[in-house]
């Protein structure tokens, strides 16, 4: 909470600094009076404030609607809007009860689904309220060259009530700095509109605290990179490989041999990209992201580094109005952090089977292929298919597994399946209801797999 007053008292202290504009600034009409008129607008009917808000706002779908209304000067120096979402969401799960999974309510989350399936529960009816967010955006000197905009997003995460801050930065001739979506990500590529909250099991969807430059767009091309903080999850540092029991004399299976935790991060994540876009429906980009975990030798008693890195290749394409295809392909080590599905799961750095002291950064993988069909201006529909794999981790997904107590605990994980398809119907620009079904399955190491189906219907307002 402390996070979210103080990102809004910031944004406060922006809105009242740009409102002082110096006289001398001010645009003067032709009586010679000073343009300090502010006008109440509808943004959908002004395509050049419209454009303005568009600039620096988030691009996810779930983000990328602009609010329908602001207020702004005549000379569009200062622009103040203010939007949000309500979204409830009613569900039945059949074949498994993932609704009722810590972390994943209604989100379908496929690392959470229980494996194996509960043998006398294997479903969960549902009603949740618990998706919905408010978002402010202040914009100084739009429509130049110096245009600067804040923005911050509060909101809840579908499973529980407290609000937490989603987004909270500024943004200046292409620099953006503060917490945001991952520069790694590609916000127009990683998914089509869906009601479920989580999304694609193999999409890269990460929001980080950074600083990243994005540069002007020179014949259609056009780069960006920048540094973040990172997250990692890493093993406990516990030995489980093959070729040793006994090392330099000592015993060493199932035992310490190196601290993932032991020195603060040290180097921060480095992701860049290159794109070539004829426009939004029509792009590719390829991604990069270096990532350096340091960590203890608790063998050698040194201090080492390891090196993770990913690589994507994503876009989309539209070759008719009304018909557009999305798509994203990574592979990497050590960025389960930015893949959906494996965030938060602590294999993606495990001691080196060969070389007891180190560790080493775990292969992994995500797919995501989305179509979206705009019948026409109220009806739309989608499909998505998503894959997330990673690999090398048998033992050690099995003893994380094992750890909780619980044996179908989300950190055993091999890969995951992810099949969805919608409809929605835009009752107005305000309110829109969809129905949407999902399938994902789940597999685990020594454990076998498990599935869940999902139909849900939503309505959702939209300001």
């Amino acid at each position: 909470m402390k996070h979210i007053l103080l990102s809004l008292a910031l944004l406060g202290t922006m809105t009242m600094a740009m409102g002082q504009t110096p006289k001398e600034e001010l645009a003067k009409d032709e009586s010679g009076n000073t343009n300090r008129k502010v006008s109440f607008v509808h943004v959908y009917k002004d395509s050049t404030v419209k454009d303005i808000i568009s600039q620096d706002r988030p691009q996810n779908f779930r983000d990328a609607q602009v609010p329908h209304f602001a207020i702004h000067t005549e000379d569009n120096k200062f622009i103040l809007t203010i939007g949000g979402e309500i979204q409830p969401i009613l569900g039945w799960d059949l074949g498994n009860e993932l609704y009722e999974r810590a972390g994943a309510g209604s989100g379908f989350v496929t690392q959470q689904i229980p494996v194996p399936a509960p043998r006398f529960k294997k479903s969960d009816f549902y009603i949740n309220g618990l998706n919905g967010n408010v978002s402010l955006q202040v914009v100084g000197f739009g429509g130049t060259a110096n245009q600067i905009t804040g923005f911050i997003k509060v909101g809840t995460d579908g499973w529980s009530n407290p609000i937490k801050l989603k987004s909270a930065y500024v943004a200046w001739r292409g620099i953006k700095a503060g917490l945001a979506t991952s520069l790694f990500e590609d916000e127009l590529a990683c998914q089509p509109p869906m009601i479920d909250p989580e999304g694609p099991s193999g999409e890269v969807s990460a929001s980080n605290y950074l600083i990243n430059y994005t540069s002007p767009v020179f014949n259609g091309f056009r780069a960006a990179i920048g540094v973040e903080i990172p997250t990692f999850n890493s093993s406990n540092g516990r030995y489980l490989g093959r070729d040793y029991k006994v090392f330099q004399g000592k015993d060493i299976l199932d035992q310490p041999v190196c601290d993932p935790t032991a020195y603060n991060q040290m180097v921060p994540d480095i992701p860049l990209w290159v794109e070539w876009a004829k426009d939004d429906g029509n792009r590719i980009r390829v991604s990069g992201i270096l990532r350096t975990l340091t960590y203890r030798d608790l063998i050698a008693q040194k201090r080492r580094t390891v090196m993770g890195w990913g690589v994507m290749l994503s876009g989309n394409f539209t070759p008719i109005r009304q018909l557009s295809f999305c798509a994203q392909a990574i592979y990497g080590k050590g960025i389960g952090n930015y893949i959906q599905d494996m965030a938060g799961v602590p294999l993606s750095f495990t001691p080196a089977s060969a070389d007891p002291g180190y560790l080493k950064a775990t292969p992994q993988m995500g797919l995501v292929f989305g179509v979206t069909w705009n019948i026409n201006k109220r009806w739309q529909m989608n499909a998505v298919y998503s894959m997330s794999r990673m690999w090398d981790v048998d033992t050690y997904a099995y003893a994380e597994g094992m750890a909780e107590g619980n044996t179908g605990a989300f950190n055993n994980y091999r890969y995951c399946n992810y099949v969805g398809a919608n409809v929605f119907y835009n009752i107005s620009s305000f309110f829109q209801v969809g129905m949407e079904y999902i399938y994902g399955q789940r597999k685990t190491y020594y454990q076998g797999s498990a599935h869940d189906s999902r139909i849900s219907a939503a309505v959702a307002f939209t300001i």
